[in-house]
C-alpha cells in the first residue's frame, strides 16, 4: 500500500462528510407569483393574504387558508358532508384511483376536494363551500357533488346565505356518468335556496372549468363574482378550443376581466375586500337594518356602492 492510498483513505470520510453535510435552512422559504413570476419571501406573501407583494395578484390557496381569511377571527366550523364511495368504478390505470385518493387525503387532511364550513363574515352568518384544486385537480365526483347539495340544503334549512368558491378542472373522469349526474343535482341544490329567497354567491378562484362552469357556476339566481381580473373561467381550455376551431383566441380570452365586459361576471372583488364587500352585499340581500360593519377605506366604500347599485338592478329586473 503506497502513501497515496493511505492519504486517500484518510481524506475520503472527511470529504464525504463535507459534501453530505445537512443544513438546517428550510427549503420552502420562497415562492414565485403565478402571474408575474416574481420570487417572493413566503412569509411576506402570507401576511399579504396570499397575494403577490409586487403585482398584488391573489395566489392559489387551500380551503382552510381561505376560511381563516374570510371568517371573523378565523373562527369557523367544518361540517361533515355525506361519506360515499370515492371509487365507484374501481378505476385503475398505472396505479389504482383508490390509492390516489388516499394519498390526496393524507396530504391535505380532507376527505375530498371540497370543504363545507359555517362562520360569520363581519357578524353575518354564512355557509361556505370551498374547493381545493390541488386535490386531484379539484375534480368533481360523487362526494364533491353531494357535498355541494348538502351545503345548499343546510343553508336552506338554517336560513343562511350560501357562498361557493370554485377552483376546479371540471367533472371527474374516473367517476364517468356518476360525475356528470352531479351537474343537474347541483342545480337542484341552488333551487332550494331560490325557493327560500336566500342569496347564493359564487366567487370564482382560478381556475374554474368544465362541468362546474356548465352547471352551478351560472345556476339559478346566483351572483357571479371573481377575485381577480386574471381569474380563469372556461369550459374547455384555450388549447382545446384553438385546435377545434383552428383560429387564435382573443387576447385575455376566458379571463374574468374579459367575461365581465361580456356580461358573464357581475363583478370582480379582490380578495382583500371580500370580507367588507360580501358582508355589505349580504346585508342588503338579507334586508338587514344596516351593513354589519362600517367600511372606512374610501376605495373599498366606492367599489361596494357600485356593486350595491348593480345588485339592486339585477334584483329588480
Amino acid at each position: 500500500m503506497n502513501w497515496i492510498t493511505n492519504i486517500t483513505k484518510k481524506l475520503k470520510p472527511k470529504l464525504s462528510n463535507l459534501f453530505n453535510k445537512k443544513t438546517s435552512t428550510p427549503s420552502d422559504l420562497w415562492t414565485n407569483c403565478a402571474s408575474c413570476s416574481e420570487i417572493i419571501y413566503k412569509e411576506n406573501i402570507e401576511k399579504n393574504l396570499y397575494c403577490c407583494t409586487k403585482c398584488d395578484e391573489p395566489q392559489q390557496i387551500l380551503p382552510r387558508q381561505r376560511f381563516q381569511i374570510l371568517f371573523d377571527d378565523g373562527i369557523y366550523t367544518e361540517l361533515d358532508t355525506p361519506k360515499l364511495n370515492s371509487d365507484p368504478l374501481r378505476w385503475k390505470d398505472i396505479t389504482s384511483f383508490k390509492d390516489k385518493v388516499e394519498a390526496a387525503r393524507k396530504k391535505f387532511n380532507q376527505r375530498h376536494a371540497a370543504i363545507v364550513a359555517t362562520g360569520n363574515i363581519n357578524s353575518v352568518p354564512v355557509v361556505a363551500y370551498c374547493m381545493n384544486q390541488k386535490f386531484l385537480g379539484g375534480s368533481v365526483g360523487v362526494e364533491e357533488g353531494e357535498a355541494f347539495v348538502f351545503a345548499c340544503k343546510y343553508a336552506a334549512e338554517h336560513n343562511l346565505p350560501f357562498l361557493a368558491f370554485p377552483q376546479t378542472g371540471g367533472q371527474r373522469m374516473q367517476h364517468s356518468a356518476f360525475a356528470l349526474m352531479q351537474m343537474p343535482k347541483s342545480i337542484i341544490g341552488l333551487q332550494m335556496l331560490e325557493e327560500k329567497g336566500l342569496p347564493a354567491i359564487i366567487m370564482a378562484t382560478s381556475p374554474v372549468a368544465g362541468g362546474v362552469t356548465a352547471s352551478w357556476f351560472y345556476g339559478p339566481s346566483v351572483f357571479v363574482f371573481a377575485e381577480s381580473e386574471q381569474t380563469k373561467i372556461m369550459f374547455a381550455g384555450p388549447g382545446v378550443i384553438k385546435r377545434t376551431i383552428g383560429e387564435d383566441l382573443p387576447e385575455g380570452f376566458q379571463t374574468a376581466n374579459y367575461l365581465l365586459k361580456k356580461g358573464f361576471v357581475d363583478r370582480i372583488i379582490h380578495r382583500k375586500h371580500h370580507r367588507e364587500e360580501l358582508s355589505s352585499l349580504l346585508s342588503i340581500l338579507l334586508k338587514l337594518d344596516k351593513p354589519s360593519q362600517e367600511i372606512k377605506d374610501e376605495s373599498t366604500l366606492e367599489t361596494t356602492m357600485d356593486t350595491e347599485r348593480s345588485l339592486q338592478t339585477k334584483i329588480s329586473g
